[in-house]
């Protein structure tokens, strides 16, 4: 083998452990990246809970997710909730939708109240001041002297939920409104009139 070839064995040789130290240097910079991450991640998660999307029980549509929701929220009024002398829940309560958004929600924000790396204690005093009497007042106010019988085929509050008034001038509505959101609605109809009366006569039988 010649000087020449030497050298140039020599040289490549140099290059590949110059390479083989730059991809062992690469490594352990992507296992510490992937460590950091990690923590990062575990900072983000609240200690012994899974973050929940902030969804809707009255758009569920996952029956498995509604029953895992169900379960907890009913977990957490049993250990937090029921524990304050004003909260009252009436046997039917799992027949008001209404109700169940309002403590899903007031679930929700307890857990970000408290938690721990996001909590803070102004949210903590909001949860308690504001947000915990506000939803207990309005869940007695839906409840009021409900019972499970009341919930049975053909009484009050076995109807279907009720649909919008009016809902079939909403295009009309919609028209004027992208056209011109500073001029005047459109005059209601003697028909649309009509409508509202009877809507507004069914009301009042139902209360």
């Amino acid at each position: 083998m010649s000087a020449s070839e030497d050298e140039q064995l020599g040289a490549v040789a140099k290059a590949v452990e110059r390479n083989s130290r730059r991809v062992s240097a690469l490594d352990a910079l992507v296992r510490q990246l992937a460590g950091d991450l990690a923590e990062v991640a575990a900072a983000l998660t609240p200690a012994g809970e899974a973050p929940t999307a902030v969804r809707s029980w009255m758009l569920a549509q996952d029956p498995e997710q509604a029953v895992t929701d169900l379960a907890d929220l009913i977990a957490w009024t049993r250990r937090v909730y029921l524990r304050y002398p004003d909260a009252v829940l009436s046997a039917c309560w799992l027949w008001h939708p209404d109700v169940i958004e309002e403590l899903w929600w007031l679930r929700r924000a307890h857990a970000e109240a408290f938690d721990p790396q996001a909590g803070t204690w102004p949210r903590v005093g909001d949860w308690h001041e504001r947000q915990r009497p506000g939803v207990a007042k309005r869940v007695r106010a839906a409840i009021g002297t409900c019972e499970l019988s009341l919930h049975r085929t053909g009484t009050a509050h076995a109807r279907p939920a009720a649909p919008a008034p009016l809902a079939e001038h909403a295009e009309l509505i919609a028209i004027a409104w992208t056209k011109d959101a500073l001029a005047p609605r459109p005059e209601p109809t003697d028909e649309q009139l009509h409508e509202a009366d009877i809507h507004t006569r069914q009301q009042h039988r139902r209360t």
